[in-house]
């Protein structure tokens, strides 16, 4: 069964929107951080701009008024996709927010929160009134392009590592307190080479991604279930919510861009 460009970008318009959706609950949650003396306090994101930006002050003290307006906009694009006239409204707005966040968010910011603001505004340019199909598969393949690119240089830079090559990254990784679960964390370590066969295995599953897409479409299938299910397993043991939602957000573009090369 092929995969109709259009078809394709809505499906990821509302994965994106729904990254979007997660994020901005997160920070709503950790709003506190945003006040002096939180670590996006003006105060300090303001000396790592190389210019003063008004932007900065004129979103100071706003930001809960402002996630609150990227929720609302995510959550209705998530509902009703971008081929609807007030939904493609509510992307621009969810993407307005992340842009303008995203100069109160230098630090802390992650891969996820980087493809989804990417995705969202290729959708934007790419479902653009009046629309065009031509601009629609260009969109799409730009946004699977971009996937695999993450992939690929992931597994790449992680086969560069003597601490991933030699197995003790993912133990090291589930074991800290910001992204570790003790209870992932001892059940591994009674595995013999758990961390050593987990570590080999992510890092040649991404490296060699690109070559799925060149098979049938049971291998690309099959490649996308294992990719949903590692990011999966990230946002259960590391907690990286928006990983489960940003990256899964791209794999409709995948799906065509397989049938493309095929």
């Amino acid at each position: 069964m092929n995969l109709d460009p259009s078809h394709a970008l809505d499906l990821t318009a509302r994965l994106a929107a729904t990254a979007a959706l997660v994020g901005n609950c997160e920070a709503l949650a950790a709003r506190r951080m945003f006040a002096y003396p939180g670590v996006f306090h003006i105060s300090g994101v303001q000396s790592m701009h190389w210019t003063r930006s008004p932007l900065l002050a004129a979103l100071g003290g706003r930001e809960t008024q402002l996630l609150s307006l990227g929720l609302l906009g995510s959550l209705t694009a998530g509902l009703l996709g971008p081929w609807n006239p007030l939904g493609y409204l509510a992307l621009l707005s969810a993407l307005a927010v992340r842009l303008a966040m995203g100069q109160r968010r230098i630090l802390g910011s992650d891969g996820a929160e980087q493809l989804t603001t990417l995705v969202l505004l290729s959708v934007a340019l790419g479902g653009f009134p009046p629309v065009s199909p031509a601009r629609t598969a260009f969109a799409v393949g730009f946004i699977a392009a971009q996937l695999v690119l993450c992939y690929t240089t992931s597994g790449v830079s992680k086969l560069a590592s003597p601490a991933w090559r030699s197995g003790t990254a993912v133990g090291d990784i589930i074991s800290t307190q910001t992204y570790g679960l003790r209870v992932a964390a001892c059940a591994l370590g009674r595995v013999p080479f758990g961390s050593l066969s987990l570590g080999w295995a992510v890092m040649l599953f991404e490296a060699a991604f690109v070559a799925a897409l060149f098979g049938p479409p049971w291998l690309v299938l099959a490649a996308l279930g294992a990719a949903l299910l590692f990011h999966l397993g990230c946002a259960v043991v590391m907690g990286l919510n928006d990983f489960l939602w940003a990256f899964p957000a791209s794999y409709p573009c995948v799906l065509v861009l397989g049938q493309w090369l095929r």
